[in-house]
């Protein structure tokens, strides 16, 4: 398990992490400024993985890598996705608030060099006032959790007493759950193999006091050109606009204010300077000096009382807009369907294989959908009393994302239809215009296109990329690939971007890729295949992965591939 990057990889090199002391630490940025040089990964193992895989950081306790005795589908799941994170150029992935998955992750990923992101904890604080999000996104429920693995007998000696269980107040928690993540990353860059893994360390006040010393010290790191940067348009309101822009953090800075409440920033000082202290009895002095000097730069920052905001209210209608009926226009030669899926239509699928036995889920392991809470940008959520998959309000016709291959190619199969190839993308393209794409709108939108009536292909281009039905050829052992097209809400909307050569494994998804269908002479409402008959095919390759141990994952993609005639 140790040597898994070595397995998968083969000869391509390890990728870049990018590991951030907490959240809001400036990642997004890194990502946006290295897009155009380097293939991106946003958090493939705290967002990819289920609670239930023992890999999870969000796993109440994760073992060691040596003790997960990880088999069958989890073991296939993770070989493709570490495979998909080394290739040429080499790969960025990026994950933030690993907590004690941190050495299991750098242990997977042992040829890794490494960027810290760091900021001032007052800093990460004011972000999360303006937001809103120790509530949004139950960060008390997170300090519970995190405490309560601090106390299982592998971490217990060193870490309990960092996270006492004495109901803190949320400041004064958010600053004990920022350094505690810093020491635990600090421990295993310190303590963990290799020895000498390169690090650069990246302060965001030095990305937004000085961005061209911060740009010169990334390109000597990673040995790249660093691309131009784009002019990226504001985010603007309006018919496009979606009601949750949480994601879209790219605005310019060039003032360190923190906006915190009288108190505010005083209870987060003095809960990591506490947990500073304690640490620095418990463990090595390199780690925690290092976390230390990771943690300061508190004076840098202005602090000013809150701004009083207008609040953004969650819509308690959907907005109205005329949806045209699904239906298939002749474009470049091929029939594509005029709308993108939608959560709707994934939803109603999602609900129907479950009821034919085949649920999403498996031990962790996503198999359709990635099923996101609403706070951290998902819109598909399984109904466990009422044995049904719903839709986050406002978002039922917006375009389904988080949707793996194998959701996108059983949605095609369920409809008589089939992805589309590669080439037959580019050729349809050719001339379209990018539509909600680079933060525009700052999610998704209606896939119904301002402008464009019945007869026409609404988001040729943009709101998410496509799943293609082809890929690039792989040897036999390594994990299928397929192709992925377009442009999203979150991507560049240029002609190269659109246009560059993007593949992901069978079971990856994101928050920028949906589904569209084609048709041809062989794909017609004949051809559709029932839900029960795709929960059949579903359970007979999940049992073929949970007995076949001395398959290949490539051979196990290509066993799945086959009920598909791929």
């Amino acid at each position: 398990m140790a040597h898994l990057d070595e397995q998968c990889g083969g000869p391509a090199p390890a990728p870049v992490l990018a590991l951030g002391i907490f959240e809001r630490v400036g990642s997004n940025w890194l990502s946006d400024s290295l897009r155009g040089a380097m293939p991106q990964h946003n958090e493939p193992f705290r967002q990819q993985l289920g609670r239930e895989h023992p890999l999870s950081p969000g796993n109440r306790i994760p073992p060691s890598l040596q003790g997960t005795g990880l088999s069958g589908l989890g073991l296939h799941q993770l070989l493709c996705a570490l495979g998909d994170l080394h290739g040429h150029p080499r790969h960025l992935v990026k994950e933030t608030n690993l907590f004690f998955a941190v050495d299991t992750v750098l242990g997977m990923l042992p040829q890794s060099p490494v960027v810290v992101l760091t900021r001032a904890p007052i800093g990460i604080a004011s972000s999360f006032a303006r937001g809103r999000l120790w509530d949004r996104w139950r960060y008390g429920d997170r300090y519970a959790q995190v405490a309560a693995t601090a106390r299982a007998p592998r971490w217990r000696t060193a870490f309990a007493p960092l996270l006492p269980d004495d109901d803190p107040d949320p400041s004064t928690a958010l600053g004990r759950l920022i350094t505690v993540n810093a020491l635990l990353l600090s421990r295993a860059l310190h303590e963990g193999p290799p020895a000498s893994r390169p690090c650069l360390v990246i302060p965001y006040e030095q990305q937004v006091s000085d961005r061209p010393r911060t740009e010169n010290d990334l390109a000597r790191f990673l040995n790249i050109e660093m691309p131009k940067l784009r002019n990226v348009p504001l985010i603007t309101t309006g018919t496009t606009a979606a009601s949750d822009t949480t994601f879209a953090t790219i605005g310019r800075k060039d003032a360190l204010v923190a906006e915190l409440a009288p108190g505010t920033a005083e209870l987060v000082i003095t809960a990591v300077d506490k947990t500073l202290a304690q640490a620095r009895r418990l463990l090595a002095p390199e780690v925690t000096e290092a976390a230390a000097q990771w943690l300061t730069r508190n004076d840098q920052y202005e602090v000013h009382e809150p701004t009083p905001r207008p609040i953004r209210r969650a819509r308690s209608e959907p907005t109205f807009q005329r949806m045209p009926k699904p239906a298939y226009r002749p474009v470049a030669g091929t029939q594509w369907r005029n709308l993108l899926v939608t959560n709707t239509e994934m939803a109603e699928l999602l609900t129907m294989l479950h009821a034919g036995g085949a649920a999403n889920s498996r031990l962790g392991t996503n198999l359709l959908v990635c099923p996101m809470p609403h706070e951290r940008g998902g819109r598909l959520h399984y109904d466990q009393a009422d044995r049904r998959w719903r839709i986050s309000r406002g978002y039922e016709q917006h375009p389904a994302y988080w949707v793996t291959w194998i959701g996108a190619a059983f949605m095609a199969a369920w409809c008589g239809a089939r992805l589309p190839t590669r080439t037959e993308a580019l050729q349809a393209a050719k001339g379209a215009r990018a539509h909600n794409s680079d933060y525009v709108a700052g999610d998704s939108c209606p896939v119904a296109e301002p402008g464009l009536g019945d007869r026409e292909v609404h988001h040729l281009i943009g709101n998410v990329q496509v799943w293609c039905g082809d890929g690039p050829d792989q040897p036999e052992s390594r994990p299928v690939q397929k192709y992925l097209f377009g442009a999203a809400w979150n991507t560049p909307g240029t002609e190269e971007a659109v246009t560059a050569v993007r593949s992901r494994y069978l079971l990856g998804s994101s928050r920028g890729v949906g589904v569209r269908l084609v048709r041809d002479a062989h794909t017609t409402d004949a051809a559709r295949l029932g839900a029960w008959e795709l929960a059949h095919r579903l359970n007979q390759w999940v049992a073929a992965a949970d007995s076949s141990a001395q398959a290949t994952p490539g051979g196990l993609d290509r066993l799945l591939l086959s009920t598909f005639g791929s």
